[in-house]
């Protein structure tokens, strides 16, 4: 989006790393370059096996990581904006009240992660901070659910047409109860 121009919350890779700074061997797995349009990104590596690289280096941060990595690395997404949605095992209401989740999702694994950028400042370091301690509640200050409740709604059954035709029909079998003699 910010490369296409169209306006977003998203934080650029300047951005980001203020806060965050990339701690990959740029040397080997790419530099952070601007190209001819002035987007500024990390240009391609020019090592088809770079990943090696990092075998005793655990702790590395990466911004942008180039696409072979992805899948290898726990990886936090930022997205224009995050829908509410259904947590796994609590599809169903309970006194009117649901569960959802909002703003942050991680998978099953505690590997992947795709957080808003409404707020992105925040939930990028608190997830950050979840996922290096594999996902253990005591290490996130952001609480990713939210119950939704539901008021009941009040149904004046005297104006439904199916209320309305049994009354007719009760009344009926009143009316014509000398007259038929099948009831």
């Amino acid at each position: 989006m910010i490369q296409n121009g169209i306006d977003s919350d998203c934080p650029t890779y300047e951005e980001i790393m203020i806060l965050f700074p990339d701690t990959s061997r740029q040397e080997i797995s790419g530099k952070f370059i601007y190209d001819d349009t002035g987007f500024y990104h990390r240009e391609q590596t020019k090592f088809k096996s770079h990943f090696g690289f990092y075998t005793y280096e655990p702790n590395t941060f990466w911004v942008d990581p180039p696409g072979d990595l992805v899948g290898k690395i726990a990886t936090v997404f930022i997205e224009p904006s995050l829908n509410d949605y259904l947590i796994k095992g609590s599809h169903s209401m309970s006194n009117g009240t649901i569960t959802m989740g909002h703003s942050r999702w991680v998978d099953d694994k505690c590997y992947r992660a795709t957080i808003s950028a409404g707020d992105w400042v925040f939930l990028a370091g608190d997830t950050i901070q979840l996922l290096n301690h594999n996902c253990d509640e005591k290490y996130t200050n952001f609480d990713s659910l939210k119950k939704i409740t539901f008021e009941k709604s009040y149904q004046d059954i005297t104006t439904s047409y199916k209320y309305q035709f049994d009354k007719w029909i009760e009344s009926s079998k009143i009316k014509c109860k000398e007259l038929c003699f099948e009831y």
